[in-house]
């Protein structure tokens, strides 16, 4: 339950990515125009229009008039594979790389060799940005990279030349699993990712058929399946559907939570249902969806093709006190003795929100609720330390940093982790962690002033120590922000997360980690 991110966060993104030397085609004594390259982290995404790899900026000086931008030059050199491109565009656009495109000036199929477009582009006095983009086919790799350069652009009759044709790097293959009108929804939001027993990846997020908004809404829990690793996804499912009367706010359900029972292999969903106005603000005392928010749980036994009718388990875990007690939406765990734990949240009496955990012993039959970590702190994952105790990493409504506690009798009691309110940056986000291949992994935006810079860190110390060099930035862009990781088979970190309105999924190869 978040309110959206701000997007004013794209000249410190471009800050670093910029050339900042440039060529112009004027003498000292005239006004100028000038050209620079800008190459932010945005993965170019199957299925997606609009996939920003390279920018240009074109500058053109006061006194300067009648200036026209007549051609282009680039090509896709550095691209491990050409025939993952099935076409292109050059488009107008903004400094932030997650505007809306603007205009596009040129565009074709064949990316072999040098490409020399010509366009009729007038370029009044100030700054213009432009920027290339591919179109990718469905069979493009996720294990490979796009890259472009920008040779020259054309301008009164002379070639302009930038001093860094592309800057260091390149970008990921990616898979947009939702966008914006998928299926006749407005947005999808709130990811979770799980691997299950038979090495399938389940994706879940809400369905939000009118709006991006939060509960009550007409909201439904969706089901992405991959069976190769994320490559390829199968059509959605819709595993959680509480009603359709208006008069009920159309029964929403969302903000799920997955998690994946090894030793039988069910997978299990958490989710909030709002009988109404019942979520975040509406919710109050009491135990009834008439009174309350109830916390449901669905379940798949044929690795996520079906999934049964939700039960409901809020008299198990929420003090009728509480004004609203549901799961922390990303992923839950299965621990070693194979307790199964999602982690939880609830408002007190007075208001107050607070994280905790849900966890049970028999295999999901039965729940108990954990006490609250923190009061202000809300959506919170968690992992298995080395040594049996759990961490739970959680949102703090203070914003700037992480709060992080650990317990050793499911919630019961919680001590204060050594980093707590010290390690992870945060701009008050959802955020998720991984315990995997004896590591810690956290992802979210790595950044206090919005939700920007998406990147996973990695803890080899039991998360005392996130260094700096193990952090990955997997998307600069601004977005809604939240992230889950799963492993992608044995050798790939799988993320999936949000866009504005989309759900993205990356991965990341884990050797050479952080090289």
């Amino acid at each position: 339950m978040a309110p959206f991110p701000s997007r004013s966060f794209a000249h410190r993104v471009l800050h670093t990515a910029v050339a900042s030397l440039v060529i112009a085609i004027a003498a000292a004594d005239t006004p100028a125009v000038r050209v620079e390259t800008a190459q932010p982290v945005c993965p170019a995404f199957i299925r997606e229009d609009h996939n920003p790899v390279l920018g240009f900026r074109i500058v053109v000086e006061e006194g300067a008039e009648g200036v026209t931008l007549e051609g282009i030059e680039l090509d896709f050199a550095g691209t491990t594979d050409l025939a993952d491109i099935a076409s292109y565009r050059i488009v107008t656009g903004k400094a932030d790389p997650a505007a809306q495109p603007g205009a596009t000036l040129a565009e074709g199929k064949d990316v072999s060799g040098r490409i020399s477009l010509a366009v009729d582009h007038p370029l009044a006095p100030g700054e213009h940005w432009f920027w290339i983009s591919p179109f990718l086919k469905e069979t493009a790799s996720l294990d490979h990279r796009i890259d472009a350069s920008l040779h020259g652009v054309k301008v009164g009759g002379k070639l302009l030349e930038p001093a860094q044709p592309s800057p260091p790097g390149s970008q990921r293959i990616g898979h947009a699993i939702r966008l914006p009108g998928d299926d006749g929804s407005a947005s999808y939001r709130i990811p979770g990712l799980a691997q299950t027993r038979a090495g399938s990846l389940i994706a879940v997020y809400d369905i939000r058929y009118d709006h991006p908004r939060d509960l009550p809404a007409d909201i439904d829990v969706g089901v992405s399946r991959s069976t190769d690793s994320g490559q390829t996804w199968e059509k959605m499912r819709v595993a959680m559907n509480m009603g359709d009367d208006p008069k009920h706010g159309h029964d929403g359900v969302g903000d799920p939570a997955i998690l994946v029972d090894p030793a039988n292999g069910r997978i299990w969903i958490a989710a909030l249902w709002s009988h109404g106005n019942r979520a975040w603000h509406g919710s109050g005392p009491g135990l009834s969806p008439e009174e309350t928010g109830q916390l449901v749980l669905s379940h798949s036994d044929d690795d996520g093709k079906t999934w049964s009718p939700p039960v409901n388990i809020t008299a198990q875990v929420k003090d009728p006190a509480m004004r609203l007690f549901f799961n922390g939406p990303g992923a839950g765990i299965a621990m070693k003795d194979g307790t199964l734990v999602f982690a939880a949240q609830y408002r007190a009496a007075d208001g107050k929100p607070w994280s905790t955990v849900i966890s049970s012993s028999d295999h999901g039959k039965t729940w108990q609720a954990g006490t609250g970590v923190k009061s202000d702190t809300t959506e919170a994952q968690v992992a298995e330390l080395a040594d049996g105790s759990l961490m739970i990493n959680c949102r703090d409504n203070r914003g700037g940093t992480r709060t992080i506690a650990t317990t050793r009798d499911l919630g019961k009691t919680w001590t204060p982790h050594p980093t707590d309110r010290k390690a992870l940056r945060d701009p008050v986000c959802m955020g998720s962690i991984l315990a995997w291949k004896g590591a810690l992994w956290f992802s979210s935006p790595d950044a206090t002033d919005g939700r920007h810079s998406m990147t996973v860190k990695r803890s080899t110390d039991q998360g005392l120590t996130w260094p700096e060099q193990d952090a990955v930035l997997y998307d600069s862009r601004g977005g809604f922000g939240y992230s889950c990781l799963a492993p992608a088979g044995d050798t790939h970190l799988g993320i999936i997360y949000e866009g504005h309105s989309t759900m993205y999924f990356l991965r990341l190869p884990v050797a050479g980690w952080g090289e």
